[in-house]
């Protein structure tokens, strides 16, 4: 079976009252979020990130152990924190972070890489210089060895406001791309622009073929390819979960390893590889969404 390798962070999500009253909490990070979901469908995913080794640290690998997620790859460091992203309850909700990585941190084991594995890679950790050049040689790696990399682009604002200075690995980390796959808040902070097919055309197209934007507001999920594209819709219900995008990340990705798909799959899909990749995502999306039964949980 193909392993899936998750590169990205780990963080917890501790959701509040507007007047300050903790509601829940549960681990954050849209591809560790995925990987686990991956897990519980039987399917090999490999966590490779670095969480505290403390109370909250625990507390967020244990849903990935749980679920079976190989975290062989997670450095446990101990000169720092765990990042804590606070969400309050409000309209619209307000996010404050607060995170403390060590200098020398992401001293990992990275796992090893087959021609038929899937590698999913992005947020901030694609971005940060004290990882970013040691993860572009695993992907370089990754290409020679055929595996399927997918790019999640997106990332918090707090984490980096000077979007110039980031730029140049963003376009680095699309080149290495089979399929690129983001949010259309992803694209107003990177590129200032809404439009999801503009950006395409004008900046993804040039280093990537393949693009799946999932559109909140919308509640659509569109492949964008060459000249054509195919887009789903998702379920209200499901678009309004914190785990959602997560969902749509898992779906489609566990339908890229039934389908045994390769680099070269992503140069030129037809129209019903396009439409059974994103009818994968929406489909999970929705069945995801339907676990989460707590109101905290709700995206407000």
């Amino acid at each position: 079976m193909s392993k899936i390798v998750c590169i990205g962070e780990c963080s917890l999500n501790v959701v509040m009252k507007a007047d300050g009253t903790p509601l829940g909490s549960m681990t954050g990070g849209r591809i560790a979020c995925a990987a686990t979901l991956l897990a519980q469908k039987g399917l090999s995913a490999v966590m490779a990130s670095e969480i505290s080794a403390d109370a909250v640290g625990d507390a967020v690998i244990k849903p990935l152990v749980d679920a079976g997620v190989n975290v062989a790859s997670i450095d446990r460091f101990t000169e720092g924190r765990t990042p804590i992203n606070i969400i309050t309850e409000g309209e619209p909700s307000s996010l404050t972070r607060y995170e403390n990585y060590p200098d020398e941190a992401f001293d990992i084991v990275w796992p090893r890489i087959e021609n038929d594995d899937v590698v999913i890679f992005g947020g901030y950790y694609a971005l940060d210089p004290r990882m970013h050049q040691r993860m572009a040689r695993l992907l370089s790696y990754a290409k020679d060895m055929k595996a399927v990399v997918v790019y999640l682009p997106g990332f918090l604002p707090q984490q980096e406001p000077r979007i110039t200075r980031i730029m140049p690995q963003i376009l680095e980390n699309l080149e290495l791309a089979d399929l690129v796959v983001t949010r259309n808040k992803d694209l107003s902070l990177i590129f200032g622009v809404d439009s999801a097919d503009k950006i395409y055309r004008n900046r993804i197209d040039f280093y990537c073929r393949s693009l799946v934007n999932v559109d909140e507001e919308n509640e659509s999920i569109t492949y964008y390819s060459g000249k054509e594209m195919s887009s789903v819709n998702i379920p209200v219900s499901a678009c309004r979960t914190m785990l959602w995008n997560a969902g749509a990340l898992a779906g489609l990705t566990a339908e890229i390893v039934a389908r045994r798909l390769t680099p070269e799959s992503f140069e030129n899909p037809d129209a019903a590889l396009r439409e059974a990749l994103i009818g994968a995502a929406s489909n999970m999306a929705a069945e995801v969404s339907k676990t989460l039964t707590a109101s905290w949980q709700e995206i407000h």
